[in-house]
């Protein structure tokens, strides 16, 4: 008899349900939850473990997800001479999307900082997305992390300006920040930013080997400022120590184009008549074209524009007179660059 009246019970519940007019399957809380954040990655830097991972967007169902309402972030210690888990996890952080404190969020991407790590411990992390009834999805978990004693700050900075590129060189750190000595040095990370912008963006792809770098493909005149961290470890991800001090430099092409070849002068009626043979460098500018007379110990210059032709008419050249001339090419460098002097020749102008 209790059977077959709960039965009933059942049956006129269900009646219920469909006589209000629910569309839809029914759903039972919790069995519908946010999909498994992806994209969960680990960083070592100084004295904090950062995880950054994607929000789902989506529900076990494959139904936008309206209603998550944040993440729950586990941590558990991996037992000496272990490679990972089964190992106790405990909660180390909460981010709440309404109040995310302590968590930085640009669109559905999210970074939070461990700072309770301690250091020559090994962890894994598990980032678990909570919807607005309390219940959790599926977790997501990192490799195993050793939380390492950071390098040392990089010392001796130094900068030279090159065309177009920035040489950068620094010294080699061989201590841990605790003053210990090290043994994992696994490269550096190279930080640029324009002067007058905040943020550092790190421009190189994998670490740096070696304690010199050449950053090309710059803008001449344009002031370009660096920082260096060094990193450690034998796996990723590598632990990374703080920024250097910060030296900035303003990229400029130094080297002057050739000097024109091929300067030939020729006394004419009242003038001396000059030409060489272009310069084929790209950034020539133009021209300038230098003068003494016979018995004059010093060249002037004749023009006060740059020469743009290769071709050039010294009108006041005084007949009776010999002269002697060169000519010097320029480029559009600022300041700009100039060659080093033709060869010259003389000739005078015809009475």
């Amino acid at each position: 008899m209790r059977r077959d009246f709960f039965l009933i019970l059942v049956l006129v519940f269900a009646l219920l349900i469909a006589s209000c007019g629910r569309k839809g399957d029914l759903i039972i809380p919790g069995t519908v939850l946010p999909r498994p954040v992806t994209g969960l990655s680990v960083e070592l830097k100084s004295d904090a473990v950062i995880l950054s991972w994607t929000a789902p967007d989506k529900n076990t169902r494959d139904d936008p997800l309206t209603d998550l309402a944040g993440f729950l972030v586990l941590r558990a210690d991996v037992p000496s001479g272990e490679a990972g888990c089964p190992c106790a996890f405990k909660k180390v952080g909460y981010i709440d999307l309404e109040y995310p404190k302590g968590a930085a969020i640009n669109g559905r991407r999210v970074v939070w900082a461990d700072m309770t790590g301690v250091f020559g411990r090994r962890y894994v992390y598990r980032v678990t997305p909570m919807n607005r009834d309390g219940f959790y999805g599926k977790a997501a978990q990192t490799l195993p992390v050793d939380f390492l004693m950071p390098p040392e700050r990089i010392l001796n900075l130094a900068a030279s300006a090159g065309n177009m590129t920035a040489l950068l060189s620094w010294s080699i750190p061989t201590k841990d920040e605790g003053g210990r000595e090290m043994n994992d040095l696994a490269g550096y990370n190279v930080y640029r930013h324009e002067q007058g912008v905040k943020t550092k963006t790190k421009i190189n792809a994998r670490p740096v080997k070696e304690n010199k770098y050449a950053d090309a493909g710059l803008v001449n005149r344009k002031t370009y400022c660096y920082s260096v961290t060094a990193l450690r470890g034998q796996d990723p991800p590598l632990t990374e120590g703080n920024y250097s001090e910060e030296v900035c430099v303003t990229p400029a092409k130094t080297q002057a184009p050739p000097a024109p070849a091929g300067l030939r002068a020729v006394g004419g009626e009242g003038m001396v008549m000059l030409s060489w043979e272009p310069s084929f460098e790209p950034d020539v500018a133009g021209y300038n074209i230098y003068r003494k007379a016979e018995g004059e110990r010093a060249f002037a210059k004749l023009n006060h524009a740059l020469v743009l032709r290769i071709t050039y008419a010294d009108k006041d050249a005084a007949p009776g007179n010999k002269y002697t001339y060169y000519v010097t090419a320029v480029d559009n460098a600022i300041p700009p660059n100039e060659s080093a002097p033709s060869k010259e020749e003389e000739a005078e102008p015809i009475k």
